[in-house]
């Protein structure tokens, strides 16, 4: 089985790069993945782990697989990959929330 396509970003500009990847077809047919499921399959799974390994963000993750960050969320949960979320970003959106006015010194 061949598999196709991984899409990478640089710049403003979208520029893609494909691939093929030689598996036999029984390791994702046993896998209740079809011959029409696998390259998203794949580009799912290779963007989980650059997400995994902070490489890139949940937003350009969700972008590049046409998602919004909430069903990436799902997936990422249904994946066991967990979410990059500490202390800096909390700080972050909290700066964020005060710059346009969404707390009040109450609610921190």
């Amino acid at each position: 089985m061949y598999i196709k396509q991984i899409m990478v970003k640089m710049g403003a500009e979208l520029k893609t790069i494909t691939t093929e990847i030689h598996l036999p077809s029984d390791i994702l047919y046993s896998q209740g993945i079809g011959k029409d499921r696998a390259e998203y399959f794949v580009k799912k799974n290779f963007l989980l782990e650059l997400y995994r390994e902070g490489k890139i963000s949940l937003g350009k993750m969700a972008e590049l697989l046409e998602m919004n960050p909430f069903e990436m969320l799902g997936i990422m949960k249904d994946s066991s990959v967990p979410l990059n979320y500490g202390v800096t970003e909390l700080k972050e959106d909290i700066d964020t929330a005060n710059s346009l006015g969404l707390l009040d010194e109450d609610s921190q």
